[in-house]
């Protein structure tokens, strides 16, 4: 017979080394140890898992912000955007740096297609 199966017809497990070392465990002391195991494991489990958390939790607060900062300049360079490409902007640059005027109306010539 293996050690289980005498195990469970006698209700302990023993080991035996030499004559003077001898362990007795019996079925109910074998069940608590594998209990504390169990509790054991899964605090060790719940301590890793809040450490995590906690982890990925600072990692998107820093992404949130760098989200944000990101919003703001877009905001800041469509402004900047909008600002430099204003109607009066470019007319006045066009009329001091290149010489361009607007032209009379005697000297518009409105083009149309034919029909």
């Amino acid at each position: 017979m293996n050690v289980a199966a005498r195990a469970l017809a006698r209700g302990t497990l023993t080991w035996e080394r030499k004559q003077w070392w001898k362990w007795q465990i019996s079925l109910r002391m074998l069940g608590v140890i594998l209990l504390l195991l169990a509790v054991a494991s899964s605090a060790l489990s719940v301590v890793y898992v809040k450490a995590l958390q906690r982890n990925l939790y600072s990692e998107l607060q820093a992404r949130e912000q760098e989200r944000d900062d990101l919003k703001t300049e877009w905001s800041q360079l469509l402004l900047e955007e909008n600002t430099w490409a204003a109607p009066v902007r470019i007319q006045t640059l066009a009329q001091q740096k290149l010489g361009m005027e607007v032209p009379q109306s005697k000297a518009i010539i409105l083009l149309t297609r034919p029909t």
